[in-house]
């Protein structure tokens, strides 16, 4: 039942994340369902879900490092 419950959870967070227009907000909410759900995973053991949410999880890194390398250099330009 707990399995399930994390599952769920994972699901609102990756749900939520499509109520947002603000990328960063959409990056992290989605990362964090991604890795709930890698831990939701490993718990079934389905190496499949384990994949692409590991997959997801790395894309939405790249992506939140990118954004905040963007937004230093950003804010260095108007100083």
């Amino acid at each position: 039942m707990l399995i399930e419950i994390l599952g769920i959870v994972a699901s609102l967070f990756v749900i939520s994340a499509f109520l947002f227009k603000d990328i960063k907000i959409i990056r992290i909410l989605d990362g964090i369902g991604a890795l709930l759900y890698v831990i939701y995973g490993v718990l079934i053991q389905s190496y499949a879900n384990i994949l692409l949410n590991v997959v997801l999880v790395l894309v939405q890194v790249y992506h939140l490092t990118k954004l905040r390398k963007s937004e230093q250099v950003h804010s260095l330009n108007k100083e």
